[in-house]
């Protein structure tokens, strides 16, 4: 009776809304969560069971008050909670099973409360270029006979795409519904808009894709939504779900990468929850000026290699006020050699340098990296920021893994991270705030040069030494600069290298400093 109820349960949530908070009604196919309920400004917002944690997705006007009110089902008080990031400082009060809270700008949170399962709770701005879903210039993928039912492949997706691009462009409207899609390709000034209650999923079964590459340990896999090669002015965006559906076709060792931009220039990413990937989720590859935006990867923490953000041998990728859960690297930035017989055998070019890219405002929950370069470096790699991150969970919090490649990784900054937690070991057993590290696991090794670690609070140091660990006296880990490094909440940076379990080798001109007495910003 309660199955039969949940998709009524829903539409009535999607109807209570306010004139600033915006629901959005997942589909009957996503459970109700068992231990957590929501209101904002009293409108009941639905909650998701996901294994691992449950999660919540709303919009909201900015710049005025916005109430949070969150219920653990069972009744039971609340006698302990957390809200991630810290550095926000958000305010809370706690009535018997009830925590309640208020914000003026909309965020990304993990809420940890009485031992439970996490709750993820992320919330965007309102929309302000929400497109009409018909007239000139727009192509709804209803006109082109999509299946809306979640009942059967579907080719009217693409096929509002072909039109859009023949027409050298549009915008295709994905209204509410359930779309089971194969192979996407985006073409160039083209505009693929994900509707509010709009979900894109994908089927798991081989014979819908085309067989791009084969990743070793996993199977044959596929860019399930890719840009046209050689395309400009490609876009995706909206507040519907992607959902990769990866965890049972993992298993059958057939895996996809989500969103490729591929061989492209100016492209943009805004807005859309993307779950469940089996492999690397959002991979920008040989692009130039990329920017993904407002998203929320909402990945399971029982896979492997699903990575969150890799950037691939681009030019300019700007990742901005994104949150990543995965069990591998939430986000790195890479650079590899052709191969035929992995990933890389089916890049558009030849291997190329990577530069410019930012990671900025994100937040990072993994067994693995929280802010990475590497493991790849084969290709130089130069000019990469992280900035104003958090790091809730992870093995690593900041680190180079040069483990792959003769080239040189220089000029990376990370600047004002908060790392909350380490709860977990990577391979080889490491568990640490910083690691960085030149390794040999194949036929060449190369130089790490230039680092910055700058305004980093360390609410846990990890359970092993913290590495800055060159190969030999040729081949260094060169001039890195620690300067205001916090400890906990102290309000003064700390000098000491071992209260840092620093342990450096192989390196010329490690540098710890204190510029500051203040505290870290939020």
């Amino acid at each position: 009776m309660w199955v039969q109820f949940i998709p009524f349960l829903f539409a009535l949530w999607a109807a209570l809304v306010t004139a600033n908070i915006t629901t959005y009604p997942p589909p009957s196919i996503y459970g109700v969560s068992s231990v957590y309920e929501l209101s904002v400004n009293g409108v009941p917002v639905p909650a998701v069971a996901y294994p691992g944690y449950d999660y919540a997705q709303l919009s909201m006007d900015e710049d005025q008050n916005t109430k949070f009110a969150v219920t653990i089902k069972n009744g039971t008080a609340i006698d302990s909670y957390s809200i991630t990031p810290k550095s926000l400082d958000i305010k809370a009060s706690v009535s018997g099973d009830t925590l309640s809270f208020s914000v003026t700008k909309a965020y990304y949170l993990i809420l940890k409360v009485n031992g439970q399962k996490e709750f993820v709770i992320v919330a965007d701005p309102n929309e302000t270029d929400v497109p009409p879903s018909s007239g000139q210039g727009i192509y709804n993928v209803m006109d082109y006979q999509a299946d809306n039912t979640g009942t059967s492949l579907t080719s009217g997706v693409q096929d509002a795409l072909n039109a859009a691009g023949k027409a050298s462009g549009g915008i295709v409207y994905v209204p509410k519904g359930i779309f089971l899609v194969g192979n996407i390709i985006i073409p160039s000034r083209t505009s693929l808009y994900l509707a509010g209650g709009s979900v894109l999923r994908f089927t798991g079964n081989p014979a819908d894709y085309n067989q791009l590459y084969n990743k070793p340990g996993l199977g044959p896999g596929t860019w399930w939504i890719q840009t046209a090669i050689n395309s400009t002015d490609c876009k995706i965006y909206g507040r519907g779900t992607i959902d990769a559906n990866g965890y049972g076709y993992q298993q059958g060792k057939h895996v996809a990468q989500v969103i490729v931009p591929v061989g492209t220039k100016r492209f943009i990413a805004d807005g859309p929850l993307i779950r469940e990937s089996s492999f690397w989720t959002i991979v920008p590859t040989q692009s130039e000026d990329v920017q993904l935006l407002n998203l929320k990867i909402l990945n399971r923490l029982d896979m492997v290699q699903n990575d969150g953000i890799d950037a691939v041998e681009c030019k300019g990728v700007e990742t901005r006020r994104v949150i990543a859960i995965a069990n591998d690297d939430s986000f790195s930035a890479k650079t590899w050699p052709y191969d035929a017989d992995d990933i890389f055998s089916a890049y558009p070019y030849s291997p190329l340098p990577q530069s410019n890219i930012s990671f900025t405002d994100c937040v990072a929950w993994t067994h693995c990296y929280g802010f990475k370069v590497g493991q790849g470096v084969y290709q130089y790699q130069e000019n990469i920021v992280f900035e104003d991150g958090t790091v809730y969970k992870g093995a690593v919090g900041i680190g180079i893994d040069h483990k792959y490649g003769d080239g040189v990784a220089r000029n990376v900054t990370w600047r004002n991270i908060v790392i909350e937690g380490l709860g977990y070991t990577n391979l080889p057993g490491v568990s640490t705030w910083l690691a960085i590290l030149v390794e040999l696991d194949g036929k060449s090794v190369g130089p790490i040069e230039n680092l910055l670690m700058e305004d980093i609070r360390i609410y846990d140091l990890g359970k092993t030494s913290a590495p800055i660990k060159g190969y030999n006296s040729s081949v260094l880990v060169t001039n890195t600069n620690l300067n205001n490094i916090y400890l906990n909440d102290d309000t003064t940076p700390t000098t000491n290298m071992s209260a840092l379990k620093i342990l450096h080798m192989h390196t010329l001109d490690t540098t710890l400093t204190a510029t500051s007495s203040s505290a870290l910003t939020g």
